[in-house]
């Protein structure tokens, strides 16, 4: 079963519409359409919800699915090996802004991604604002921790089916990005900073992306009181994952998922806690966040078990084929 949203296109209302510079509420808004997408791949597995440190890699596991994802890493000045790994809700909005840059721009087949010219304006479009109005010290270091975490970031995906001893062994590797040169400073550049995609990762994106609803994005990343005031990565985790399954269910001829279990569902979302029954109440917090802002999931939970996903109306619009003559 693929969760891919093949065909889906974004077109806009001009042909300069693509390339002009817009607020965060604007990009949220391009072609009046409320959506943002992210790179399947990337709905299926959470990165990590704080800095793993020196951790070699991080693996989740989604089914017969492994996703084991490696840092940057490079050396400082005095000869210091450091590792630099993509996590927290920054990691993840900068993940979803790339995808729908490659889905808005993707009839142009640019694999090179220019950031806005001053990082507060970055911040606006990924939806984070400060209330002074600008960034902080504080931001400036952790989004180019973040951006540099991007340039390295190398994910394996192996699949396995059958037994130890006959069955069928699958994998793929990719990288984010070919190259990447930031260049923000406290201060006003005077260079873009970019983000060059592998044509690999690219055609990913353009062929096998979810859609997204951006005002779910928006509140389930913010400490809104509608989601009581938390802003936890695994809410936003399980939105993606949950519409990529969707996606998959009614492009398909079933109309509920077999039951996956808590123990799947932990491998997949929260393997970092001790205790299972810790993992289901945190779980049960989220889903009620989801539901929140998408009213017409239909989730089934299994006491004792897991949960079944029924085929659900979608948290974004379907869009309206173009007729021609």
């Amino acid at each position: 079963m693929t969760n891919d949203t093949t065909g889906e296109t974004v077109t806009g209302n001009s042909e300069d519409a693509l390339h002009e510079e817009h607020t965060g509420q604007e990009w949220q808004q391009l072609n009046s359409q409320q959506r943002l997408y992210l790179l399947t791949d990337f709905c299926k597995f959470s990165l990590p919800y704080t800095n793993p440190g020196s951790l070699e890699s991080w693996k989740r596991v989604n089914g017969t699915q492994l996703y084991t994802v490696h840092p940057a890493e490079y050396v400082d000045e005095q000869g210091e090996l450091h590792t630099n790994w993509l996590y927290g809700k920054i990691g993840r909005l900068l993940l979803i802004w790339i995808s729908t840059q490659v889905m808005l721009h993707k009839a142009d087949g640019t694999l090179t991604l220019v950031l806005p010219r001053s990082l507060n304006q970055l911040m606006r479009e990924i939806g984070i604002e400060r209330n002074s109005g600008k960034p902080t010290g504080n931001d400036y270091k952790r989004f180019r921790q973040s951006l540099q975490a991007v340039s390295g970031l190398h994910t394996v995906v192996t699949t396995f089916a059958g037994n130890n001893v006959s069955g069928s062994f699958t994998g793929k590797n990719f990288i984010l990005a070919d190259s990447t040169e930031i260049y923000w400073t406290a201060g006003t550049i005077n260079n873009n900073s970019t983000i060059k995609l592998s044509q690999q990762t690219f055609n990913l994106i353009k062929e096998h992306s979810t859609p997204l609803d951006a005002a779910a994005v928006m509140l389930l990343t913010s400490t809104n009181p509608i989601t009581k005031g938390r802003s936890r990565g695994q809410d936003l985790d399980l939105y993606c994952w949950l519409s990529a399954r969707n996606y998959a269910l009614i492009h398909s001829g079933t109309w509920q998922t077999a039951p996956i279990t808590w123990k799947q569902l932990s491998g997949q979302f929260g393997n970092t806690y001790s205790d299972l029954h810790d993992f289901i109440k945190r779980f049960k917090n989220s889903l009620e966040n989801v539901q929140t802002v998408w009213p017409n999931l239909n989730i089934e939970i299994i006491d004792g078990q897991g949960i079944i996903l029924h085929r659900s109306k979608r948290s974004v619009t379907a869009k309206k084929k173009p007729t021609g003559k």
